[in-house]
């Protein structure tokens, strides 16, 4: 996140509505696999996700790649994201930079 994104939010407060450009879904469950390790998305979308249970040291705008996959798919697409937030119980927000197309096109499918 730049520096000026950041003084933006602090500006904007946290009682601002939700400003999530791309509708959320759970299902089918998108895997998001970063260092080696395997995480379950909460929710998702083509605009990012969120998941939990991540340990690593991250603080925000940092930019992470891994490989996306569908639970029980065999294939892993890579990608990049932003940390845009966390959460004190390990939660992590991603927002995409390099989506891949098939991904992208399948979650845009699932939504609807």
């Amino acid at each position: 996140m730049s520096l000026i994104s950041r003084w933006l939010d602090h500006l904007r407060g946290s009682d601002m509505p939700e400003e999530r450009q791309a509708a959320r879904a759970s299902a089918p469950v998108l895997m998001v696999e970063i260092g080696g390790y395997a995480h379950k998305a909460r929710d998702w979308s083509a605009g990012g996700a969120c998941i939990e249970g991540f340990a690593e040291a991250v603080v925000i705008g940092n930019i992470l790649s891994g490989h996306l996959y569908w639970a029980g798919d065999r294939r892993r697409l890579g990608f990049a994201a932003e940390v845009m937030r966390l959460d004190p119980g390990g939660a992590m927000a991603l927002r995409w930079l390099d989506l891949p197309l098939a991904i992208q096109q399948e979650m845009e499918a699932y939504i609807g």
